[in-house]
């Protein structure tokens, strides 16, 4: 294993300029959610309408009296069967304040509430989602297409039953949720949670998990598929690895406590850190089966996080303080230090490179929000996604395609995203609040992440483009 201590740190010397953001759009014109786009006054209401049938493929009928319950206080939309909760049942309602989290569906006697959503164009549809019991419950649960049952499950006490489902109804086609009063016909204390999300199916995923790991994570991808990572032990430290054709090998320094691998270029050349038994951090390139390791000079920690195919490495770097970060690019045997123009001192971290020599990361600002920035012939632009707090690139490709995640501001945890040409593509793992992030991306536009929807166990995924 040979140690690299290379004795010149080049400090940018060279003219920069910080622009802004520039135009950046998120298409969600074709992101769908039942309970967010919910109307208390509109029926139908866009692609979404509220109505019922009394059998489960009879003809939909279209509520007409919108309303408040009588003891909850949740309003939305009833049916004409006399009730002692409300205007009426079936029902459907959501909570009036604040945007709508989950919808209440309350199904009549033998009869079914259904949320109906009609497809705007001729594609390939992501539908997830979920029904829940809220303790008493004894109902039965459905999701159709086009009139023909695609999910069919009882639904008793506090069950919950989740879905997931790749459709492809059509131009004017239809999807509908339906809960039903279940076996008995009673739809007594039968009140049924729900939520769902459409969007187009963009990536065929696979979820990657290491053998006996709760915590595995994808962080750069090639031209061949070939995929890095890291996974914790029982310990909870993290030890690198390679994914090749579905097997894992360990990518580890002798003599490392801790790892990760970061990237791998289109030669199967790897990056990554790993840190000793003393707390020392370091970088490592492996190639041929042989570790490198190299410090940037003067720096108590270094972190190799991208390589492109030329062999040049990018990361970051501290020189005692592990709480801040300054960012490298090693090119031609050279180290060569930067900070984003504006960012707060010791918080910028470059995360990928291509073979342009464009430079992607993270910088934070003097109130501590993250911002994603690209740097290209010594122009540095910021990224910020609209409506976001913060914004991390970790990713770019031979395209200029950038990947990353974001954190908006309406608190619904993290999103991935691709950002092509000004124009940034929502990247969920199709599971129900997913917490995506996207971090690596090659030249054929697959992606690599990780999510983590219970919170706390973390799966890495492959992305791979469907259309």
């Amino acid at each position: 294993m040979k140690k690299i201590l290379w004795g010149t740190l080049i400090l940018m010397a060279a003219t920069v300029r910080l622009l802004g953001q520039g135009n950046i759009a998120i298409d969600t014109s074709q992101h769908f959610s039942a309970a967010r786009n919910f109307s208390f006054t509109s029926n139908p209401n866009g692609e979404w309408s509220y109505g019922y049938t009394f059998g489960l493929s009879d003809a939909f009928n279209l509520y007409t009296t919108p309303g408040t319950t009588y003891f909850s206080g949740e309003q939305g939309w009833f049916g004409p069967i006399s009730s002692d909760w409300g205007p009426g049942f079936p029902l459907v309602v959501a909570e009036p304040s604040g945007d709508a989290t989950v919808l209440d569906v309350g199904p009549g006697p033998s009869s079914y509430t259904v949320v109906r959503w009609t497809a705007p164009s001729n594609r390939r549809w992501d539908i997830v989602g979920q029904f829940f019991g809220t303790g008493l419950t004894t109902a039965d649960v459905h999701v159709l297409r086009n009139n023909h049952s695609i999910l069919n499950s009882p639904l008793n006490g506090s069950d919950v039953v989740q879905f997931f489902r790749v459709v492809s109804p059509g131009e004017g086609g239809t999807v509908d949720f339906a809960a039903g009063p279940g076996p008995n016909g009673d739809n007594g204390a039968d009140p049924t949670g729900f939520e769902a999300t459409i969007a187009p199916h963009l990536y065929n995923f696979t979820t990657v998990d290491y053998p006996g790991a709760t915590d595995t994570r994808l962080f750069g991808i090639n031209a061949h598929n070939e995929a890095v990572g890291a996974y914790l032990d029982a310990a909870g430290n993290p030890h690198g690895f390679r994914l090749k054709a579905g097997a894992f090998t360990s990518v580890e320094p002798v003599g490392a406590v801790l790892s990760q691998a970061r990237a791998i270029n289109d030669a199967g050349t790897i990056t990554g850190w790993f840190q000793e038994e003393s707390g020392s951090m370091h970088g490592f390139v492996f190639q041929n089966n042989a570790f490198t390791v190299f410090d940037v000079p003067g720096a108590a920690h270094s972190q190799g996080l991208g390589i492109n195919n030329g062999g040049d490495i990018v990361g970051a770097y501290d020189t005692g303080d592990i709480t801040t970060s300054i960012g490298f690019v090693w090119r031609n045997g050279r180290f060569t230090s930067f900070e984003v123009p504006g960012s707060a001192s010791g918080t910028t971290s470059a995360s990928g490179v291509n073979d342009e020599g464009q430079v992607v990361g993270i910088y934070g600002d003097a109130v501590g929000n993250s911002h994603a920035f690209l740097r290209s012939r010594g122009v540095y632009r910021t990224i910020d996604l609209p409506h976001s707090d913060s914004t991390l690139a970790t990713g770019i490709n031979e395209a200029g395609s950038v990947a990353g995640n974001y954190f908006p501001d309406d608190a619904t945890g993290t999103h991935g995203f691709v950002l092509k040409q000004g124009k940034a593509t929502i990247v969920e793992f199709p599971v129900l609040m997913s917490r995506t992030r996207v971090r690596g991306i090659n030249e054929e536009g697959a992606l690599v992440g990780f999510y983590s929807p219970e919170g706390t166990t973390v799966h890495a995924f492959v992305g791979k483009p469907a259309e």
